[in-house]
């Protein structure tokens, strides 16, 4: 099913079940200013309380928007009535216009924004319709722009150093011209290059630029012509050092230079490193995706149908007519992801690299593996977030970005807000890849560290910055585990 469809099956679904709360429960019998707003509106229009559902989009959008938008937190949202944080709606209509942090943001949605500010969680969080693309394309799809197309070495040399091609990807302006892994950028229009000075260029060339590249290859320097043009990025980057590989992870997406997405890639990966006695997964700076992929790529270093974890999820009991929400806990196996049988790399030995950016799926993966095999990890504690959304689309075309689900290892541990402590602690990536393949080589070192003893401090008693506009930054571990199926829950 692709994206477009996926949304509109999605949104009438979810718009079945709110207007049927809507037209069966709600008579606006109580004094409020959303109650007045409703009822003001209806008589405008001829409209006699309560509303079905073909009167009720006949009110303005954002009276639609903002019921909507209150019963998604009112259903999905774990801590709605967990911690009692969802109010009733009159706590939220009609106040943002008075509060100068919410003035930059469209008049119609600022009571939305303000009611998604005052949920406890940063992860939850309203997108107005001008968003829409810009959260499909995060959501479906893999970095894409306007570049060359390689991926700069970020293992064996430090940062700022000369500018080694590690990866070139499948398609793109860099493998056009013939460059290779372990060339060596030297200078661009005779400007000699570094690793940030390379990245300096690509961020601001524009498509149909040329540039002039010099290139040396062993002991021969190459002068070619590249033209910038848009690329889509490869997720999974294969590297060796001797017989042993490192496969570098980015994020977790559907849609990369593989329709079949980062899973896809990452399976491809594991048949090129086949008959490797040992490999490491580098997760640095992955702040997740989506959890339909990571946790079948867990599975791929497990026996069948070993139990990944469990999820405590927020969803609609829709065996009671009011379709209240319901908490409910779950088992995860690597069947409910549709991934059967052996994983390809199950009696591999396997060394996970992570750091403070490692959050959410890449977090998933970790845990899933290593509570299953005591698999070891290096670098630093990671960003702790055990914690999932589903990204609902809207009425008005907008998202909400609501989180619904916490996550367990296979031991109902949980690292959610502590981070994965390594069992072995280095402080730059290089200083974690070295160790790693020292541990890889001997394949004798067992995890001994667990999940960290204090917060890691991005989640301080989940409270959140109010009133800034939510972010589209990768990096920001936006979208981690994204809409992971349709929040309905079935009989």
């Amino acid at each position: 099913m692709n994206k477009t469809t996926f949304f509109t099956v999605l949104i009438s679904i979810l718009t079945f079940f709110l207007f049927s709360c809507y037209t069966t429960t709600t008579e606006y019998e109580e004094d409020g200013p959303f109650e007045d707003a409703i009822r003001t509106a209806a008589e405008a229009r001829g409209l006699k309380l309560p509303l079905n559902d073909e009167e009720f989009e006949q009110l303005p959008i954002e009276l639609q928007e903002f019921e909507v938008a209150y019963e998604l937190l009112d259903l999905f949202y774990l801590y709605a009535h967990m911690k009692h944080e969802l109010g009733d709606r009159n706590d939220y209509f009609a106040k943002a216009g008075y509060i100068p942090l919410y003035q930059d943001y469209p008049a119609e949605f600022r009571d939305i924004y303000y009611m998604f500010d005052q949920m406890s969680c940063p992860f939850t969080n309203y997108f107005d319709p001008s968003f829409y693309e810009a959260i499909s394309d995060l959501l479906f799809y893999s970095d894409y722009g306007v570049g060359f197309g390689v991926r700069l070495d970020t293992i064996e040399h430090a940062p700022n150093a000369e500018a080694v091609i590690a990866n070139v990807y499948p398609q793109g302006p860099a493998k056009d011209a013939g460059l290779m892994e372990g060339d060596i950028i030297v200078s661009i229009d005779r400007k000699s290059v570094t690793r940030s000075t390379f990245e300096q260029i690509e961020t601001t060339s524009k498509d149909g630029d040329v540039y002039q590249f010099d290139i040396l290859r062993g002991e021969d320097t190459l002068t070619v012509d590249i033209t910038a043009g848009q690329v889509q990025a490869p997720t999974v980057f294969v590297n060796y050092r001797g017989d042993i590989p490192i496969i570098t992870i980015t994020e977790f997406t559907d849609t990369t230079t593989m329709v079949t997405g980062t899973y896809g890639e990452f399976k491809e990966a594991l048949e090129q490193t086949a008959g490797a006695k040992a490999t490491i997964i580098n997760l640095a700076d992955n702040g997740g995706g989506s959890v339909n992929l990571c946790e079948p790529m867990a599975a791929e270093f497990l026996p069948e149908n070993t139990v990944l974890g469990y999820a405590i999820s927020a969803e609609i009991d829709s065996s009671r007519n009011d379709y209240k929400q319901r908490i409910d806990t779950t088992i995860m196996v690597p069947s409910d992801f549709g991934k059967t049988g052996d994983g390809i790399a199950k009696d591999r030995y396997v060394v996970f690299i992570e750091n403070g950016e490692t959050a959410s799926c890449s977090e998933l993966m970790i845990s899933a593996v290593t509570a299953a095999r005591n698999a070891p990890v290096v670098g630093t504690r990671s960003y702790g977030k055990g914690i999932g959304q589903y990204y609902i689309p809207t009425v008005a075309g907008g998202f909400a970005g609501v989180t619904s689900v916490q996550f367990l290892d296979k031991n109902r541990d949980s690292y959610h807000t502590f981070g994965i402590e390594p069992d072995v602690v280095k402080t730059t990536l290089k200083e974690s890849v070295d160790e790693a393949f020292r541990i890889a080589e001997e394949a004798t070192m067992v995890r001994t560290a667990g999940y960290g003893d204090s917060p890691t401090g991005h989640f301080p008693a989940l409270t959140r910055k109010v009133g800034g506009k939510p972010q589209l930054n990768r990096r920001d571990h936006f979208g981690a585990f994204k809409v992971i199926k349709s929040p309905i829950h079935s009989k």
